[in-house]
């Protein structure tokens, strides 16, 4: 494969993320994927969709980290958040990460520049390499002035051979406009 030409676009970047949205990995059963980008909606199992969590604002973080050598690269992929203050709700998120998490996870990051990326797919291992719980912490803190105190840091996680897919402008359009028919938005 020759190196691709890249052309610089002159246009603004904004850092950090705004949403995220995650289902367990045999929810999704169609990914349509044209020319690097998923083209059309997601198809999923009857009844199943995507949830909205809504983590604490700028705590949201997706990290593709690519090590290799000379004939391999792989990329840890991951998702991580930040939610304040314990809660019967919050439990109940964390435990259905864990009851999900052998079967693989998928989450929708939609980044400051308004592109959703698919984590935990890719084209050649479909689901196999799904996103897993990889960190679910509680920080009280010591003290009621500590920065962070009553903080919980959910993170999943995966390996694979390959870099995470951002959605078409069309369905990130509807991702982010709040009328995806295979999300439930909180």
């Amino acid at each position: 494969m020759a190196i691709a030409a890249y052309s610089k676009a002159c246009s603004k970047n904004v850092g950090g993320n705004s949403a995220v949205y995650l289902t367990e990995a045999t929810n999704v059963t169609a990914v349509t994927v044209t020319s690097g980008e998923i083209s059309a909606a997601l198809t999923m199992a009857s009844g199943k969709t995507f949830h909205e969590v809504e983590a604490d604002l700028d705590s949201v973080t997706h990290t593709q980290e690519g090590t290799g050598t000379q004939t391999n690269i792989s990329y840890t992929h991951r998702v991580e958040m930040i939610f304040s203050k314990p809660s019967v709700d919050l439990n109940t998120l964390r435990d259905s990460l864990a009851d999900g998490s052998p079967c693989g996870l998928l989450a929708i990051v939609t980044d400051g520049n308004g592109t959703s990326w698919l984590v935990g797919y890719n084209e050649t291992d479909g689901v196999n390499r799904a996103l897993y719980l990889a960190t679910d912490s509680l920080n009280s803190g010591a003290a009621p002035a500590d920065d962070g105190g009553q903080a919980i840091t959910l993170a999943l996680e995966c390996n694979s051979g390959y870099l995470s897919l951002p959605f078409d402008s069309t369905i990130g359009a509807t991702i982010s406009g709040g009328t995806a028919a295979f999300i439930t938005y909180a």
